[in-house]
């Protein structure tokens, strides 16, 4: 039969993995923000500047970089401390942060884990000390010590998410060659990439066909707001000033 201190000790571990539970969620809503926010920012800078492939590749993997390091201090970290790998607070620790939320039981939760410590360097009156130590785990058995933690408290972090996440999904929408153009040549960002032309001609002709020997009228209409002071027709291998 478990005594009353190792169930103590059970409660404690049980809100320390609530504790992480917490920081992994918070760390969830702030990943989201940070890591759209500068997917933006790079889209953006590559919309307005459509730069070489050198800058391209720069913000390409200065992104992997941001988001990995994101990933590693908000996900990664939080999720190796819920499983114990690696460094975890400590019972003390835990005892101090549901003290500040259960001020009645703060002293006799750490009075009690340094008596457990007492214990073991003082054997002559260990038989006290546990009878103490069992007593006082009586006492603090009731005390829900992971209701000092409450996840819907991260509902406030949304605002940390949202408002880059519906940025996003708006100028998918609305002007999604913001978003599609840009990542696309950061995605290939060691191509080179011809700006496209600000018009483009559209043949009217249903067929480009003509008997030998007579004249053929090219029919075109011109798309676009820009009109070319030039344009030239390319027939057998020449180009036709048009």
């Amino acid at each position: 039969m478990r005594s009353d201190h190792d169930l103590l000790i059970t409660k404690l571990d049980a809100f320390t993995r609530k504790y992480y539970k917490d920081q992994l969620l918070r760390g969830a809503l702030y990943s989201v923000g940070l890591l759209i926010l500068a997917y933006l920012v790079a889209a953006g800078l590559e919309y307005v500047g459509r730069f070489g492939s050198g800058v391209r590749t720069g913000l390409f993997y200065g992104y992997l970089i941001a988001a990995a390091a994101v990933l590693v201090r908000f996900i990664a970290i939080p999720l190796f401390k819920l499983f114990r790998l690696g460094k975890v607070i400590s019972h003390a620790e835990a005892a101090r942060i549901i003290g500040d939320h259960f001020s009645e039981v703060k002293d006799k939760l750490l009075n009690t884990l340094q008596l457990r410590d007492q214990s073991a360097i003082d054997p002559k009156h260990r038989a006290l000390i546990e009878a103490s130590i069992a007593q006082r785990s009586r006492e603090l058995g009731p005390v829900p010590f992971a209701a000092a933690i409450d996840l819907r408290r991260n509902t406030k972090y949304l605002r940390y998410a949202l408002p880059p996440l519906l940025l996003l999904l708006l100028l998918l929408v609305a002007a999604p060659s913001l978003i599609t153009g840009p990542t696309q040549r950061l995605i290939r960002h060691g191509n080179e990439f011809v700006p496209e032309a600000p018009f483009r001609f559209k043949v009217l002709n249903a067929e480009l066909i003509v008997p030998e020997q007579q004249d053929f009228e090219l029919e075109v209409a011109l798309e676009g707001d820009v009109v070319p002071q030039l344009a030239e027709v390319i027939v057998d291998g020449r180009a036709v000033p048009w």
